[in-house]
């Protein structure tokens, strides 16, 4: 788990998981969108689409945010039941949540490729069951410090910390002047109360990164593009397995 309890090791090979985990999420939105007109992983946007249809009294409308709201919650369901029954182990503990994304990705290529040009919803319920899966594993894995599947939290801590940085950097140069400042200056990337910063630049720059390369490809080479996070997901599902941690401990039992 991310947290300051956490060896510098974990902490470090969780950031990778994440960091990649959301260049992923930004490639298959942004796909998503690309080739059927809707973002499956933002739940807020599904939302205030559902209402403003229900306002209007336009049912047809209304029945695919729902839908995908719905499937959304159960991506979160399966990865939290697939965690919990792996809390145990010491080796691959997040292996079967990632090849099940895997495999909804890997089925939503085939049927973008069995079916150019279709925006058939069974597609987009597969992307936000994916995205809804891997929210609630990236949310496990860090102790809810980071999301990956949307940017709205990120860009919101990223505001709070920067002024943190900036009142650090102001309380170092107290009494010392430029001296003072250029040593804050050049101990800023490194210090480790702005370890949860660099993570969550790592992980906007990363979901842009994929939102851009991801349509970039799907417009010159079609469905096949899905290929390229499904292979990043079985990467991290193979550094995973070779990831030792604690295992979780067991409930207390009553009255204890």
């Amino acid at each position: 788990m991310f947290s300051a309890q956490s060896s510098p090791q974990s902490r470090r090979a969780y950031s990778r998981l994440a960091v990649l985990l959301a260049s992923v999420a930004g490639a298959v939105n942004a796909m998503g969108f690309v080739a059927m007109g809707a973002h499956a992983s933002h739940m807020s946007g599904n939302m205030a689409t559902l209402g403003e249809s229900l306002a209007q009294g336009r049912w047809d409308t209304a029945r695919l945010p729902a839908q995908l709201m719905g499937l959304f919650v159960a991506g979160a369901f399966c990865a939290t039941g697939l965690l919990d029954a792996s809390r145990h182990r010491t080796r691959g503990r997040h292996v079967a949540a990632l090849l099940v994304e895997a495999l909804v990705l890997g089925a939503v290529g085939l049927g973008m490729a069995s079916m150019p040009g279709t925006r058939a919803p069974a597609l987009l319920w597969g992307i936000a069951f994916a995205m809804g899966l891997q929210n609630a594993l990236v949310t496990r894995v860090s102790g809810a410090v980071v999301r990956t599947t949307h940017v709205t939290g990120l860009l919101t801590d990223i505001g709070i910390q920067l002024v943190q940085m900036l009142a650090w950097v102001r309380d170092g140069i107290r009494g010392e002047g430029a001296p003072g400042l250029w040593r804050r200056v050049r101990d800023l990337p490194s210090a480790v109360q702005f370890e949860r910063t660099r993570l969550h630049l790592g992980l906007a720059l990363a979901f842009l990164a994929g939102s851009t390369l991801g349509p970039f490809l799907f417009l010159r080479h079609g469905a096949v593009t899905l290929v390229l996070p499904c292979a990043v997901l079985g990467v991290l599902a193979a550094l995973d397995v070779r990831l030792t941690v604690k295992p979780a401990p067991s409930p207390a039992a009553p009255g204890h």
